[in-house]
């Protein structure tokens, strides 16, 4: 600009993309509630889809009279949605918490998704027993907890990491195949994903309708075993990942974009 000096206009980008962040935009309270949040919502969209695969499961299956094929559907829908809200919670403001910490010598996104998942599933846990067995006098068994969340947290967080946690889709990818590794080394080791628990607590009620036998039967397995735990927490992790750190990608890019708009003169 003649007599006026220079105006950038290229996006600004750079190996270190967490590290611009902070240091040209700033991260602060309200970058970590908005990319949180986002994590949260993406959580929400995981918990759908995990739930619709379930859900459709469960309905092909010969239901008992008074239990039609939506009901279990909207039932299970319902109820993933509102596990992986909880998840979500830990997970993505753990790892937008890393955002604070400076540089990236350290996994801090491994970090904080792992203590956030830790967190939130032994809460998530000890609640969900103690609310069994106060209205039904009975224990709903081993369910995902602790060590699941902080796994799966971990993972996840790590993937991002490792991807290039700024405004790339590289992070998307890398959390995806990270918690899909996650999603089926958690059974393998004896833990539980989603599919696992509904399955124990089903099988801990004898009077439940529901049934994700048809999911092991489509593996050619009868029930729904461990090799079929393993590919369904597998498919869980992947969701999971793929749309808690998309949503926050998304979040991100736009925080960035309007940043460098507003530096624009």
């Amino acid at each position: 600009m003649p007599k006026h000096g220079y105006r950038f206009i290229a996006a600004v980008e750079s190996g270190n993309e967490g590290e611009l962040e902070r240091k040209d935009a700033g991260f602060d309270l309200r970058q970590f509630l908005l990319i949180g949040a986002a994590g949260v919502i993406g959580a929400g969209l995981a918990g759908v889809l995990v739930g619709l695969f379930y859900g459709f499961a469960g309905a092909s299956q010969p239901l008992q009279p008074g239990m039609g094929a939506i009901s279990v559907l909207l039932v299970l829908v319902c109820l993933t949605i509102v596990a992986a809200l909880i998840a979500g919670i830990g997970v993505s403001f753990g790892i937008a918490a890393a955002g604070f910490a400076s540089g990236r010598r350290w996994p801090w996104p491994m970090i904080g998704g792992a203590l956030g998942g830790l967190a939130v599933g032994a809460f998530a846990k000890v609640l969900g027993v103690d609310a069994f067995n106060l209205l039904l006098g009975q224990s709903p068994g081993d369910i995902t907890g602790a060590a699941e969340g902080a796994m799966l947290g971990g993972a996840i967080g790590l993937g991002a990491w490792l991807g290039g946690r700024g405004t790339s889709g590289r992070g998307v990818a890398a959390a995806s195949l990270a918690g899909a590794i996650a999603g089926m080394v958690i059974p393998a080791l004896g833990g539980r994903m989603m599919g696992g628990s509904l399955d124990l607590l089903a099988r801990g009620f004898p009077d439940s309708r529901l049934r994700l036998d048809h999911v092991g039967e489509m593996l050619g397995e009868p029930g729904f075993g461990q090799l079929t735990q393993i590919l369904t927490g597998g498919l869980e992790g992947l969701v999971f990942g793929a749309c808690v750190v998309g949503a926050m990608t998304i979040a991100r890019r736009q925080l960035a974009e309007g940043s460098v708009s507003a530096t624009q003169f």
